[in-house]
């Protein structure tokens, strides 16, 4: 279990404030809180010294100045892991804020407000608040503060096993980055991903994700944020039993922390995982004197509770029983602390390990009944996965129930042994249930392996289309209306166009809709590799494509249309022949396009001047495109 992600958010809030208008400072030393955005994010050290020395010049002016500068000290606060005094600039400035403070004020200490409850481990009271946070930006239309939200509330959600409506929220998210054009935010979502797929044990995509985090945070020179992916790295090779690459990462991370003078939480975070990988590789003694070490520095208390955990397992291997079982005393008074943590993997392992621990004092049966409560409720945990259809499993957990369907039957064939001289009648009863057992198991297996495989693909049927793999009716029309309801329209034009295939119905009445199928998925292969990266193509009718293409003028989309037209018209296009060679058939391509403007700001005003521009193209012979202009009209074309 770990937290990466919620220690570094708070710089996704600055971006945030830099169309604020500041009260410009008279005295020519004196911070522009404006323009401090970047330095923050490369230097939060020393931005912080500045802030400080400056204390009294912001408290005594105006109230929202004053609520700014204390925005500042608790990104900077949060950056260097000054957790303490984040909590105090919090507090300060809900004091300060009334009825006439400004809405994205109040939101970005809204979502400190979540961060601070998700860190102490009150993740339902943080949730609670992050939603709050999350409808205000919405209704002020805040796109990158609602982006934030979601990004914060999709990792809370994840730290509670709610998978699903993790990586539901972070899909919005993304489309939403992607429309604001912001690399920092899609970073974000990108680590985030990091996070919970190491949570879904996804270990290959999720060291992925954090590499592309730590990319583009290094690109920005953003130290703080390096940081924070390169523990992602470090805990994911640890989940993933590589331990001498998370000891690796683990010991860069150590290095890397001292950009924040007396990190007391960073080097609780480095004692944390050096400690989990020790003890994870075998070496007890060494892990041992780290697991006292970090439990004596101050930390996050459902951290200590897997330092515990650790420390009764290597007590164990060392036959130090006593030792082991307060250590799971310990461990086991913590989760009962934390309620959101009822029930889950985290809190269950104290049973296992209590399992393992009466195994080691000869409590054969003891162990048999703690080892069979910890299987019912990891069952039950599973099974509760999958009846939210849980959508990104991806086949691990077929192996992890393996796994514990052998340890159960080694401990109950050591009980077995036991007690076979004496109660042999029993013995073959016990038999019969333990085969019941692994039937149930298997069965319980296989419905979930399907379960997921149809999942998945209900995921893809939500936004892909089947024929054509491009995006779906549904999808391409929700993509539009969101890019350009969300668009600055005067500084970046949002273009379509409206694909059409030529003589189409005659294609399917000549060669079969077999071949007509074919069409349909090679046009649509074409258009997919002639348009951008970003932007977005899906099928809209039966022969008809809408492409959508962010940040771009008429001028650049009609030379995008005419270059796919071209491609279209060249491309071979063969019909199989019983008995005779391939035939070769041209097929054309009709393109209607139009561009946002002043007079054309929504989605189907759009559309429909890219449908006559469309109809235009058809009436004047096709194989061509057509921007939109004003004189285009449907009639004319109809009573041809």
């Amino acid at each position: 279990m770990h937290f990466v992600y919620r220690v570094i958010i708070a710089i996704v809030l600055m971006s945030s404030l830099v169309t604020v208008k500041v009260v410009q400072a008279t005295e020519t030393d004196r911070l522009n809180l404006q323009g401090v955005n970047h330095e923050l994010n490369q230097q939060p050290w020393i931005i912080y010294q500045q802030l400080q020395s400056q204390a009294d010049e912001y408290i005594n002016t105006s109230p929202n100045e004053h609520l700014w500068w204390l925005l500042r000290k608790a990104q900077a606060e949060n950056l260097l892991y000054f957790f303490d005094k984040l909590q105090k600039t919090v507090k300060t400035a809900q004091s300060l804020i009334n009825d006439k403070t400004p809405p994205r004020i109040v939101i970005n200490f809204t979502i400190f407000q979540g961060i601070i409850l998700q860190r102490d481990g009150k993740y339902q009271e943080s949730q609670r608040i992050l939603k709050q946070a999350k409808q205000a930006a919405k209704i002020h239309k805040y796109t990158d503060l609602l982006v934030t939200a979601k990004l914060e509330l999709a990792y809370t959600r994840s730290l509670t096993e709610l998978y699903e409506s993790s990586l539901t929220d972070l899909q919005k998210a993304y489309v939403e980055a992607i429309a604001l054009d912001d690399k920092f935010l899609v970073a974000r979502i990108n680590e985030v991903y990091g996070a919970i797929y190491g949570y879904l044990h996804d270990y290959g995509q999720s060291i992925e994700y954090y590499q592309k985090a730590l990319t583009s945070y290094q690109q920005l020179g953003y130290p703080a944020h390096e940081v924070e992916a390169i523990y992602g790295i470090a805990v994911t090779y640890r989940y993933w039993e590589k331990y001498d690459l998370s000891l690796d990462y683990y010991y860069r991370y150590q290095k890397a922390i001292n950009f924040s003078p007396n990190n007391v939480d960073g080097k609780f975070y480095a004692l944390y995982g050096i400690s989990m990988s020790l003890a994870g590789k075998g070496d007890c003694t060494k892990a041992l004197a780290h697991i006292e070490e970090a439990l004596n520095v101050t930390g996050l208390i459902d951290y200590k509770a897997e330092l515990f955990k650790r420390q009764a397992l290597c007590f164990i291997a060392l036959n130090k029983l006593n030792l082991a079982e307060k250590s799971l005393d310990n461990a086991a008074s913590i989760f009962a602390e934390i309620p959101e943590l009822k029930d889950t993997r985290w809190q269950i392992e104290v049973i296992r390990i209590r399992a393992q621990l009466s195994q080691a004092k000869g409590e054969h049966e003891k162990a048999y009944n703690l080892l069979k409560l910890f299987n019912q409720k990891e069952v039950a945990q599973l099974r509760k996965n999958s009846a939210d259809r849980l959508l990104r499993v991806r086949g691990t957990l077929e192996a992890e129930r393996q796994n514990v369907e052998i340890s159960l039957l080694q401990q109950r064939s050591k009980v077995h042994e036991l007690k076979f001289a004496q109660q042999k009648q029993e013995n073959l009863i016990q038999t019969y249930i333990i085969s019941f057992v692994i039937m149930l198991i298997l069965l319980g297996v296989a419905f979930i392996y399907f379960q997921w495989r149809y999942s998945k693909k209900l995921l893809a049927l939500s936004f892909r289309d089947s024929l054509s793999n491009s995006y779906n009716r549904r999808y391409i029309f929700n993509f539009l209306d969101e890019l350009i309801s969300s668009n600055d329209l005067e500084k970046n034009q949002v273009s379509i166009m409206l694909i059409d295939i030529d003589d189409f119905k005659q294609i399917n009445d000549l060669y079969g809709h077999s071949f007509g199928d074919k069409v349909i998925r090679e046009v649509a292969k074409i258009s997919n590799s002639t348009v951008r990266v970003e932007d977005a193509v899906g099928r809209v009718g039966g022969e008809e494509f809408l492409c959508v293409l962010p940040r771009i003028d008429s001028v650049q989309c009609l030379h995008i249309a005419q270059r796919l037209v071209k491609t279209v018209a060249e491309y071979d296009f063969y019909v199989e022949n019983k008995g005779e060679n391939q035939q070769q058939i041209n097929i054309t391509l009709s393109i209607g396009i139009s561009t946002t403007s002043v007079e054309t700001t929504n989605s189907a005003d759009v559309y429909l001047e890219a449908d006559k521009a469309l109809y235009h193209a058809k009436y004047c012979g096709k194989n061509r495109a057509v921007k939109y202009q004003h004189i285009m009209q449907h009639s004319y074309l109809k009573q041809n």
